[in-house]
């Protein structure tokens, strides 16, 4: 009997002490899994952390633009950087849309930077605004005192003055404004490549 009875007290406080186990941890507060050590992070800002599905669905609600298209849209944009850049200097090169195309359109066939040539009329002409009577040279291209070349149009002149930095400058590494004005107006010191720098600048 002595060694029935602490299996007969053992039973019960058994019995009692899991019951009692039970009952308290359902109780008690669901256990917090500490996302920062678990789960999957993405680091957004210096500020703010945003998990890897949140993430993933703000991405899928956010049109992208493909690269090509990109590209397009940005050589798209360059005549009408040249047609505004004509129209703040009031050019008489109208319909300013005309002249802009023809100045990209010259650019990309001799592989120039499409700023040049209009920056050039600039620094030369004030847009085409000084030039010899009757000559369409808005580039001082090959105008030597009393000597003056001439050309039909306007287009005309782009074309030649394109054609000439392609073959003669910008091909024999040549493609900064100061390279090039070392041989295209050697006299000046400076001034007239700070000039179309400035200008091309602005167009941006």
């Amino acid at each position: 009997m002595k060694k029935v009875l602490p299996l007969l007290v053992w039973i019960p406080l058994t019995m009692t002490t899991l019951t009692f186990s039970i009952v308290v941890y359902a109780r008690s507060p669901s256990v917090r899994v500490d996302s920062q050590v678990y789960g999957a992070q993405i680091q957004t800002s210096p500020f703010e952390t945003t998990s890897y599905e949140e993430t993933i669905m703000e991405s899928d609600q956010i049109p992208i633009l493909p690269p090509f298209e990109a590209s397009l849209v940005a050589r798209d944009a360059r005549p009408k950087i040249v047609s505004s850049f004509l129209e703040n200097y009031s050019c008489p090169l109208v319909p300013y849309d005309q002249y802009a195309d023809k100045y990209v359109e010259v650019a990309d066939k001799y592989s120039l930077d499409f700023r040049l040539i209009p920056a050039i009329s600039m620094q030369e002409s004030n847009c085409c605004k000084k030039i010899p009577e009757g000559s369409n040279n808005c580039w001082g291209y090959g105008i030597y005192g009393d000597q003056v070349v001439r050309f039909q149009t306007v287009e005309e002149g782009i074309e030649t003055v394109a054609q000439t930095l392609a073959k003669n400058y910008t091909t024999k590494g040549l493609m900064e404004p100061e390279e090039i004005m070392r041989k295209y107006t050697p006299q000046s010191k400076g001034s007239w490549a700070a000039g179309v720098l400035h200008f091309m600048n602005e167009m941006k």
